[in-house]
């Protein structure tokens, strides 16, 4: 016999919280669960009174709803997400495509950052500027930049010197350069010194100090050193300060060189980059020494009750499929389309991404996979950003548009709110372009050793909205993913009653109402959202 799920408990912790929420004031220092709640003075979610109303309706949910979290990785033996965690029962840990799906041993999910041997499992990749620069260096490194050339090249040369600003490469180059200078100071110096001095060994630093001369040559090399010299004592040895700078300059000159002569580690995965088709590459490690941000997200939207803390993820019936496609830097538009495409083929109905990047070179192979999730009835959250940076005026990739150029309708974009109900101040935004702001700042969710931490930002925010996505998804499987994401812009809070700072602008004045912000001009309510799902869903019933 089927032993009946008791589910009380689950809302008896809510029932906790909401309890707690009355005796704690906004500005204590620890309250892991403030996004969880709403009253007049905290401006969550109201996750906790949308769970109790649900169950108030005596309204079941199928249990099966899969959420792909693309980030980098997860810490599956973290005790507070082991149970939460999506398991491909199809699979087994043999060696084998048992399933035949094109993944050898996936069984809680998938890595796109990995050698198909496992030897190698990338984890900083940098940002995709510097890819760029990298990849055009060794073609346009000598090309000349004067304005003549530059008024007659051709896009790719101006695209390069794009990438070249943004990677921020030149400073460094300059700064290379600097360094040869003082070093021909230092070899101009210890050639006058030995004139100076014949025959005397161990120089030191007061001796040059001392050098009887007066030409121009001489004074522009004491210039260039001229910190360096008066740093320190005066009576250390002209050679070790010799040497130091050589050091310095020795490292510079093969960081330059190591930019066309280390290849871009992301070749070791064997996979054409630029194939959309060819995505059977990667390995089932899906938790590598990197996967703090995706324990972290996956315990936002699907962490197991924890009593002694009062953490607990937004859905913690939620099953979370693991999808390892972002490194440290900028995540690789292949490996993004990659993933969205595994976790539409096997079962996820909502996939978390937060991540995102201001230079896209494949750009149409990720779009292409959001139309595919589209397609597949499948919602994609994604965070806006964490730039303090008006999206409707700067691109912020993946954009999620057809080929019109018009938003699809299976994507929405979050920004980051605090418990004050303000948008984050790093957060991106656009009265466009982003369509929903969510708890992220200060927010609690898993760490190491099964711990917790706290962390900040719309990567945040992101799962917050997927977790609520969830509960809707799990409860009214009949609504489509652009019903659900209507649904989510059309049940905020409201917050146009509040004049709010801009982020990322710090001067006084710069203040607006959150309808100028983001597209629903609120912050998402997860009571308004189940409300109105219920409401939409017996329509669709009749």
């Amino acid at each position: 016999m089927k032993r009946k799920r008791f589910i009380l408990p689950y809302v008896l912790v809510f029932c906790v919280i909401n309890i707690f929420a009355q005796s704690k004031k906004p500005e204590d220092k620890f309250m892991p669960e403030w996004h969880l709640l709403f009253n007049d003075s905290i401006i969550g979610t109201n996750v906790s009174s949308a769970l109790a109303w649900l169950q108030s309706q005596k309204l079941k949910p199928k249990k099966n709803i899969i959420v792909g979290v693309i980030d980098s990785g997860t810490d599956t033996t973290h005790l507070y997400i082991q149970k939460a965690l999506w398991h491909n029962k199809k699979e087994k840990h043999n060696g084998k495509d048992n399933d035949k799906n094109g993944y050898k041993g996936d069984v809680l999910g998938w890595n796109f950052l990995g050698t198909p041997d496992g030897s190698f499992n990338m984890k900083s990749a940098g940002t995709e500027e510097f890819r760029e620069f990298k990849r055009l260096y060794p073609k346009y490194k000598n090309y000349p930049t004067d304005s003549a050339t530059i008024a007659n090249a051709s896009p790719e040369f101006i695209y390069y010197l794009k990438m070249k600003a943004g990677a921020r490469i030149e400073s460094y180059f300059k700064f290379t350069k600097y360094l040869q200078q003082q070093a021909n100071a230092y070899e101009e110096l210890t050639k006058r010194a030995k004139s100076a001095y014949p025959g005397k060994d161990s120089l030191r630093v007061i001796d040059i100090m001392n050098i009887d001369a007066n030409d121009s040559l001489f004074n522009i090399s004491v210039q260039l050193i001229a910190i360096d010299l008066m740093n320190g004592s005066k009576d250390r040895l002209w050679q070790t300060l010799v040497d130091q700078h050589n050091a310095k300059l020795n490292q510079a000159q093969t960081r330059i060189k190591s930019i066309e002569a280390d290849k871009d580690k992301r070749l070791l995965m064997g996979d054409d980059i630029h194939n959309a088709s060819d995505r059977f590459y990667g390995n089932p490690d899906v938790m590598c020494d990197d996967y703090f941000h995706g324990t972290f997200v996956a315990g936002i939207i699907a962490a197991q009750p924890n009593p002694e803390n009062k953490m607990i993820g937004i859905y913690p019936t939620a099953k979370i499929m693991t999808i390892r496609a972002v490194p440290e830097g900028d995540e690789y538009d292949k490996d993004i389309a990659s993933a969205i495409r595994y976790a539409v083929d096997n079962g996820a109905k909502i996939i978390n991404m937060s991540f995102g990047k201001q230079t896209s070179p494949d750009a149409d192979m990720v779009e292409d996979a959001i139309h595919y999730a589209a397609n597949h009835d499948v919602l994609l959250v994604m965070a806006s950003g964490n730039n303090g940076t008006d999206c409707d005026k700067k691109i912020y990739y993946p954009q999620g548009l057809d080929k019109t150029g018009k938003r699809i309708d299976n994507l929405i974009r979050v920004g980051a709110s605090d418990i004050n109900g303000n948008p984050g101040s790093i957060s991106n935004y656009g009265k466009n372009s982003v369509d929903i702001f969510a708890p992220g700042m200060d927010i609690t969710s898993l760490g190491e050793n099964n711990g917790y931490t706290t962390s900040s930002g719309t990567s945040i925010a992101a799962p917050v909205v997927a977790g609520i996505a969830a509960i809707i998804r799990d409860y009214f499987p009949k609504l489509s993913a652009d019903q659900v994401k209507e649904i989510l812009i059309k049940s905020v809070t409201p917050m146009n009653y509040k004049r709010v700072k801009i982020p990322g602008l710090n001067k006084k004045g710069n203040v607006a109402t959150y309808d100028s912000l983001c597209v629903s001009g609120g912050i998402v309510n997860a009571l308004n959202a189940v409300k109105m799902a219920q409401q939409l869903s017996s329509k669709k019933n009749k």
